[in-house]
């Protein structure tokens, strides 16, 4: 990385870990390009955060980010499947004609490395490729489930806010759920830092909670009663088919669910501490601090 003149390029600024990123620099004086699809910014009071616009699905939006000459990236995949070929076209010609050097990728605690799997291990997997040939530095974020994931989803906010219901095909499987501004403090560390991390990082949040927990958490917060509905892998899939979620993605999230059920989250570490020098927040601070989007109708 240069040292003495970086600057940062945040894809998906606007959502849920980009943003929080954004936040981190702009209490600094290092150039930020928060590129998202509105190109808004969502730290407008700080001069050193420049929004631009950015699609995956549009390539004529991606010579704004380009040509910024950003020395580190923060990559969020596009929320289709098959995510290697837009990311690898983008990643190549960032390190090649925008001369950037490391990129970050948000990846996943449940899907490993693989370039002929699926989903954000392509990715994954090529940046390991071209670290491991000298050619990048890189670092892949490998969080659990989002604790905003009940405020911030659709699925999850309209079925508390309307039916006092979470659904889920997870069982009684456990969850080390990880707030986005605990990802957000690793993922700055790793794009500022002078020595290249080149290393995956799983990033979980302090405690194991099912979903049984989650929503006896947010009975007691909101003060009414939440219910976890347990469906089977099928009928999930039904209903976020029936949501206007692709089939195939919706039969990778219920994999994922079952996989939960099976205990694959069932961990806990201590990268956040590590990285961060903080302990990572408890679901209950995140659920107070969003309480207010879970308010019924009066």
């Amino acid at each position: 990385m240069e040292k003495n003149q970086p600057k940062i390029l945040i894809l998906g600024g606007t959502g849920k870990v980009g943003s929080q990123i954004a936040k981190l620099f702009a209490s600094t004086s290092i150039p930020t390009y928060q590129a998202s699809r509105s190109g808004t910014s969502t730290e407008p009071v700080a001069s050193n955060i420049k929004p631009i616009t950015f699609d995956w699905e549009d390539e004529t939006t991606w010579a704004a980010a380009l040509d910024v000459g950003a020395t580190s990236a923060f990559l969020v995949a596009p929320p289709i499947l098959d995510m290697l070929p837009p990311m690898q076209s983008f990643i190549d010609q960032a390190r090649i004609k925008g001369r950037t050097k490391r990129f970050v990728l948000l990846s996943s605690s449940s899907i490993e490395p693989d370039l002929i799997g699926f989903a954000m291990g392509r990715p994954h997997a090529y940046l390991k490729e071209l670290g491991d040939k000298g050619e990048v530095e890189w670092a892949a974020l490998r969080p659990t489930w989002f604790q905003q994931n009940f405020a911030a989803q659709d699925n999850h906010r309209k079925s508390i806010v309307n039916e006092s219901m979470i659904y889920s095909a997870t069982g009684d499987g456990k969850i080390p759920w990880v707030a986005a501004e605990d990802i957000a403090a690793v993922a700055y560390q790793l794009l500022t830092q002078e020595d290249a991390p080149n290393d995956e990082y799983v990033i979980l949040g302090p405690e194991l909670l099912s979903y049984d927990d989650i929503a006896v958490t947010l009975s007691d917060i909101l003060g009414r009663k939440i219910v976890h509905k347990n469906l089977s892998a099928l009928e999930l899939v039904e209903r976020f088919a029936s949501q206007g979620m692709p089939r195939d993605y919706a039969e990778m999230m219920a994999g994922l669910d079952t996989a939960i059920k099976n205990g694959s989250e069932n961990r806990t570490n201590s990268v956040v501490l590590a990285l961060t020098g903080k302990q990572p927040r408890k679901f209950r601070d995140t659920a107070e601090k969003h309480k207010g989007v879970w308010a019924t109708a009066a």
